[in-house]
C-alpha cells in the first residue's frame, strides 16, 4: 500500500494516473478579508485570502464553523451562491479543541474573468432550528490593462502622404540579389546540416519514470521546506506528478485545473480505479496547501515525498507489465 499524504489527510495508494507546465511567479503577501458572525454557541467565519486580485488570479476562500461537536450543520451552497466568481471546491477538515468543541473548515478557490468590484454575498449556515449569517465581502478584481479607457485621447487621422516612385531596377541589382540569395541558401543549408547532425548524435530523452525521479531529486536539493517555502514546494511537487502523468499516460495534466484533470482521468483507461480516486484526493489535498494556506506538518511532507517516489516506481513500464502478467496468471 502507498501512503498518499498531501496536507490535510493521509491517503493509501494501492500498489499498482487541476503546470506551460504552469510556472508560478512571486506570490506576495495579501491582506485577507474576514467576516464573523455568532449565534447562540455557534460562530461562522468567512475569510478571503486577499482584498484584491487580478483577472483570472486564484483567490482562496475558507468557511470556518466553531461550535459544539454534537450539532449537525448545513453548509451554504458556495458554488451556487457566489455567482460573481468561478468556484472550485477544494475540500475541508475538522479540528477538536481542548474544551471539547469542534472547528470545521471548508476551502474553495475563486477566480473571475471580469474586472471591477466582485461580491461574496451573505452566507447562511443552518444548524438545528437556528441559523447564522455573515455580511457580504467585496473583492476588487483588477484588469491586466493599465490606465483607464479614454476615447478622447486617440490621435486624429492625419492627411494623405505622398507616395514616392520607387527607383528603377538595373541589371546590377539582379546580380547582387542573386549573390545574396545564394549566400543565404548556403547559410541555411549549413545550419540545417549542423542541426540534423546534432539531433542524430544527441542522447534520447529519459523515460518518464526516470525524468520524474530526477526532477524530484532536484527539487529536494533546493531545500525549499527547510527555507520555509512549503507552499512553493507543494506547487513544484504536484507539478512533477502532473507532468509525469502526461508523459507516462498521455493525459494532459499540467495546464488544467484539478477538476478538469480528474474528469479526463475518470474517462481514461490508463489508470486503475483505485489510483483514479486516490490521485484526486492527493491533488485536492495539495490544492489546500497551494491555495488555502494549509500548513502540513513534517511527517506529512515526508510521506508526500515518499508517496511520489513509490507511485512513479510502481507505475513505471516494467512494474506495469509485471502487474499485468501476474493478473493474467
Amino acid at each position: 500500500m502507498l501512503v498518499l499524504c498531501g496536507c490535510a489527510a493521509t491517503f493509501a495508494l494501492p500498489a499498482c494516473d487541476d503546470g506551460g507546465t504552469a510556472t508560478e511567479g512571486d506570490r506576495p503577501e495579501h491582506t485577507p478579508l474576514t467576516q464573523t458572525s455568532a449565534s447562540d454557541d455557534v460562530r461562522l467565519t468567512v475569510t478571503a485570502d486577499r482584498e484584491s486580485a487580478h483577472v483570472a488570479e486564484i483567490i482562496g476562500l475558507t468557511l470556518e464553523v466553531e461550535g459544539p461537536a454534537d450539532i449537525e450543520i448545513e453548509w451554504p451552497d458556495v458554488p451556487t451562491l457566489v455567482a460573481d466568481f468561478a468556484v472550485e471546491v477544494l475540500g475541508g477538515e475538522e479540528t477538536a479543541t481542548e474544551d471539547g468543541r469542534l472547528i470545521r473548515r471548508r476551502h474553495f478557490a475563486l477566480d473571475s474573468n471580469l474586472s471591477g468590484p466582485r461580491s461574496i454575498p451573505t452566507l447562511t449556515l443552518r444548524y438545528g432550528d437556528s441559523e447564522v449569517s455573515t455580511d457580504p465581502l467585496t473583492i476588487e478584481v483588477l484588469s491586466a490593462i493599465e490606465g483607464e479607457y479614454n476615447p478622447a485621447e486617440f490621435a486624429d487621422i492625419e492627411g494623405p502622404v505622398a507616395v514616392q516612385k520607387p527607383p528603377a531596377f538595373r541589371p546590377v541589382h539582379f546580380v547582387v540579389g542573386a549573390i545574396l540569395l545564394a549566400a543565404l541558401g548556403l547559410v541555411v543549408w549549413a545550419l540545417l546540416r549542423r542541426r540534423s547532425t546534432a539531433a542524430a548524435t544527441a542522447a534520447p530523452p529519459p523515460p518518464p519514470h526516470v525524468w520524474a525521479a530526477q526532477a524530484l531529486d532536484a527539487l529536494l536539493a533546493e531545500k525549499l521546506v527547510e527555507k520555509g517555502e512549503v507552499q512553493e514546494f507543494y506547487f513544484r511537487l504536484s507539478g512533477i506528478v502532473r507532468m509525469y502523468i502526461e508523459l507516462r499516460f498521455g493525459l494532459m495534466a499540467p495546464e488544467r485545473t484539478t477538476q478538469e484533470f480528474l474528469v479526463e482521468v475518470q474517462r481514461s483507461h490508463a489508470l486503475r480505479f483505485g489510483h483514479k480516486d486516490l490521485l484526486g484526493e492527493f491533488l485536492t489535498a495539495c490544492d489546500l496547501v497551494k491555495f488555502a494556506r494549509h500548513e502540513p506538518v513534517g511527517r506529512q511532507i515526508d510521506a508526500a515525498i515518499d508517496t511520489v517516489r513509490r507511485f512513479v516506481a510502481e507505475t513505471s513500464p516494467a512494474r506495469s507489465h509485471a502487474a499485468v502478467e501476474e493478473a493474467a496468471a
